[in-house]
């Protein structure tokens, strides 16, 4: 098992779990976040690109009772406030076809839910990486799959590439602005597959089955079948948010958006070319920010505060803001 400080915590963010994909080699998706579970909006984001899974963080809630842990560091079950929910299935019990992992890494959960929906899409092109990934890891049962995530070196580079180095730790280590709260949060994904819905949460015993992809629909449809789905993921979801906890986060794991946009060029090309320059620059944004977020600005403060103190205007400064809190605190 590795030690907690190998991975870092990463943000819930749709620009950087996407890049994070791509520097992994599956470059055909992205993630966007949802701000509504609402049919239209639904409706609206599956018109952009086929939605492969999604991805939810919720807050962990402090325990109630006995405190107990689990293999990867974080409160189970046991310690959430929660309306009662469907069991886990037991870890021999997991479909074969099924890509679900014990989570034995702390901090890992963003990345390995993530993982949960691509590995179990039908139709990504997951690249070199992945896919040998995928194929090396088939026959394995959930706790060693877990296992050779936690030790795939490509893997953890890639999630921590979005921390930052810390001026005050030794080399290797990494920090993120999430550390500095006492909240603990959690990433569980969920996907469709061979008609049914799983909730994948890498902390269970086995995937939680949450009901059929499409209870009505006849004999032969394809199997991969987009509709329906959402809909009973979204009364899960729903559930998972009635509890006490208030902070969540969520996000569907999508076909690029560009790709579509790209196919209806010629159709109409007004309209497509005006989203498409609108999606290229969000990718671009999201390039910047993640710039941002991994650059330590640690030092350039220390050189700042120096410089000041130089001048002899750092406790002016000090003396102005100190005031502006007293005043500010008056209101």
């Amino acid at each position: 098992m590795s030690g907690g400080d190998d991975w870092c915590t990463i943000e819930s963010d749709p620009g950087v779990f996407t890049e994070l994909l791509e520097d992994l080699g599956c470059k055909t998706v992205q993630l966007e976040e949802l701000w509504t579970l609402e049919d239209e909006s639904l409706q609206a984001l599956e018109a952009s690109g086929k939605i492969h899974g999604l991805i939810f963080l919720f807050q962990w809630q402090q325990p109630q009772h006995r405190q107990t842990s689990s293999s990867a560091g974080a409160p189970t079950t046991s310690m959430m406030t929660m309306p009662t929910r469907p069991k886990a299935l037991p870890e021999d019990e997991s479909p074969p076809d099924l890509f679900f992992a014990h989570q034995v890494t702390t901090n890992a959960c963003a990345t390995q839910a993530i993982l949960s929906v691509v590995l179990n899409a039908t139709d990504v092109e997951l690249g070199s990486t992945l896919s040998e990934f995928k194929e090396f890891t088939a026959s394995f049962p959930p706790s060693l799959k877990g296992v050779s995530i936690s030790s795939s070196e490509v893997i953890k580079k890639a999630h921590n590439a979005f921390g930052r180095s810390d001026a005050f730790l030794n080399e290797g280590k990494y920090v993120s602005d999430s550390r500095k709260s006492e909240d603990v949060f959690h990433f569980v994904a969920y996907v469709p597959k061979n008609g049914i819905v799983y909730e994948l949460d890498g902390l269970q015993t086995g995937p939680i089955v949450i009901g059929e992809a499409n209870p009505n629909n006849d004999e032969g449809q394809e199997e991969d079948d987009n509709r329906g789905w959402l809909a009973v993921a979204r009364n899960a979801i729903q559930e998972r948010m009635s509890g006490e906890a208030i902070k969540f986060n969520l996000m569907a794991v999508l076909q690029d958006k560009r790709i579509r946009l790209q196919q209806e060029l010629e159709v109409d090309p007004e309209n497509a070319s005006v989203q498409l320059a609108m999606e290229e620059s969000k990718r671009t944004q999201w390039k910047l920010e993640n710039q941002r977020r991994r650059h330590n600005y640690v030092p350039l403060c220390v050189v700042m505060l120096k410089e000041l103190a130089r001048m002899g205007k750092l406790m002016e400064y000090v003396d102005s803001a100190t005031e502006r809190k007293k005043q500010k605190s008056k209101r």
